[in-house]
């Protein structure tokens, strides 16, 4: 088993007993690694320590029940591996900027990434440049809240977009990972930037949105320092040599359009930084 297995095990390991005390000393024991080497691995793999990534999945996998259960918080807190519903408030407040009732009042709907797609993302890091077998994902429709403009002038619309929220906060952004959608028809190219929201009902009118809809997609990771000219190339080859029978889907059925997704890998023009494109994608009929 070499490290990247045993990364990968305990990422899975992690989700399956998020209700348990889950330490360094109980992982590095059994994928067979030394606490301080497993411990140096899994921040270089994961790109966080082992205790900030439990505490990010813990508060995922709450939000994901207080969405779709009607569970008390307590009980989510004890699912969710805290030992009281104070100490569980505290934490979520900590990562989400608001407390456990207020997202479940809001009806957020968290974008939830499984295992699966966490060790994918980590390979394609990993490998560097773009992995040319991209991950094909699911999304289901999306509310984008924030700025749009010129698709050749995608760096002012960004900071209209950062100058609104600070005037007027975005009080119910579902996270500050961000998302660029551009969308091109004929020689007309038009960028939406912004935030996941829940709804449109809290949401000030100085604010854009664009409701992103329900697709499959190619998902690839790109690194930012490399440019992005042979990535393009890269998965436009992709498109029309992939095995599956996959094409490009169209927004509307008539303009091209893909998805920028920005997490906590991005980190500007770092050498080390990545970017998330979606291409959306469908099967060619036969």
């Amino acid at each position: 088993m070499n490290g990247f297995s045993q990364i990968s095990g305990a990422l899975k390991y992690i989700d399956e007993h998020l209700d348990e005390s889950v330490t360094l000393d109980v992982l590095s024991e059994k994928f067979f690694l030394s606490p301080f080497y497993f411990h140096k691995l899994f921040s270089v793999i994961v790109g966080k320590s082992l205790a900030a990534y439990i505490r990010d999945r813990r508060v995922l996998y709450a939000c994901k029940q207080l969405c779709n259960t009607e569970k008390t918080i307590l009980d989510i807190a004890l699912d969710c591996g805290f030992h009281s519903a104070p100490s569980f408030s505290r934490t979520f407040k900590e990562v989400q900027g608001i407390s456990p009732r207020e997202y479940r009042a809001y009806g957020y709907q968290p974008v939830f990434i499984t295992a699966d797609e966490l060790i994918m993302k980590f390979t394609n890091r990993l490998k560097g440049g773009i992995f040319l077998n991209p991950n094909i994902i699911k999304r289901g429709t999306m509310l984008i809240a924030g700025a749009h403009g010129d698709g050749n002038k995608t760096g002012e619309v960004w900071n209209a977009f950062e100058r609104l929220c600070k005037e007027k906060p975005l009080k119910n952004a579902l996270s500050e990972n961000g998302y660029e959608i551009r969308v091109c028809e004929g020689d007309k190219c038009t960028v939406y930037v912004g935030y996941s929201v829940p709804d449109k009902d809290h949401i000030d009118p100085a604010y854009s949105v664009f409701e992103l809809p329900a697709s499959k997609y190619a998902s690839f990771d790109v690194y930012v320092s490399n440019g992005y000219e042979s990535e393009n190339n890269a998965m436009d080859e992709w498109l029309k040599t992939n095995d599956e029978g996959y094409s490009e889907r169209l927004l509307n059925g008539n303009a091209q359009y893909c998805v920028e997704y920005y997490d906590e890998r991005f980190h500007g023009d770092e050498a080390n930084s990545i970017v998330e494109i979606w291409i959306p994608i469908e099967k060619n009929e036969s």
